[in-house]
């Protein structure tokens, strides 16, 4: 009978301690939101294909701009328990009053593929939205795809979707008249792959230009 009571006083006791260090854990485990900022977004998921998960976070800085407040991506990575910043961008989000009339143009950002995927949208009658992939390579984190969507309704609209890695551009334009229910389009495709790829540190949505061969086509990504 003391045996079996002794048995159950260390179970309890073990348990107790498991329970402490899970709580411990925990604790360790939570990001300090730098002083100032506030959180926009967030999302987990393996970044580098070593099967542990990474943590993403992006932070409105309140620090004023010509264009709004700044946005900032921090990227954690998780060292025995521990969250530590392991990458950071400032220029990836665009400020919050670069959308124009359509407001603040950060849609949000997922992980896909391994892959940092950035969404924008902004404008007034002319409205534009970009999509901005990154993924880590080398030792950065590198655009490896681009796609810009740019236009009015009833008047033209293009998109454009740009393959860095394999360089291959494709390009579609629709040009309407609603009044006289006509529409036309035109399409290109080439092969354009660049020398060195733009990194997520020094990327700033829009300020990358892609001018096709032969042409007064000019796209801004």
């Amino acid at each position: 009978m003391k045996k079996s009571i002794s048995t159950c006083v260390l179970v309890l006791f073990l348990f107790s301690f498991m329970c402490c260090k899970s709580q411990e854990n925990k604790k360790t485990e939570r990001i300090q939101t730098p002083k100032h900022f506030k959180i926009l977004d967030k999302k987990e998921g393996d970044l580098d294909n070593d099967g542990v998960f990474e943590k993403v976070i992006v932070y409105d800085t309140e620090k004023e701009t010509d264009m709004g407040t700044e946005r900032q991506i921090y990227i954690y990575k998780k060292n025995h328990n521990k969250w530590e910043l392991w990458k950071k961008s400032v220029g990836a989000i665009l400020p919050s009053e670069h959308g124009g009339m359509m407001g603040d143009p950060f849609e949000g950002i997922s992980i896909n593929k391994n892959c940092i995927v950035i969404n924008h949208s902004g404008g007034a009658r002319q409205r534009w939205h970009y999509t901005h992939r990154f993924r880590f390579q080398t030792g950065e984190f590198q655009l490896i795809g681009a796609t810009v969507n740019f236009g009015s309704p009833c008047d033209n609209f293009f998109n454009f979707d740009y393959n860095l890695s394999t360089g291959k551009v494709i390009y579609q334009e629709e040009t309407s008249d609603c009044e006289k229910e006509d529409s036309k389009t035109e399409k290109k495709e080439t092969i354009s792959k660049p020398s060195t790829l733009p990194t997520m540190a020094n990327f700033y949505p829009g300020n990358n230009k892609f001018t096709f061969p032969n042409s007064e086509t000019i796209i801004y990504y």
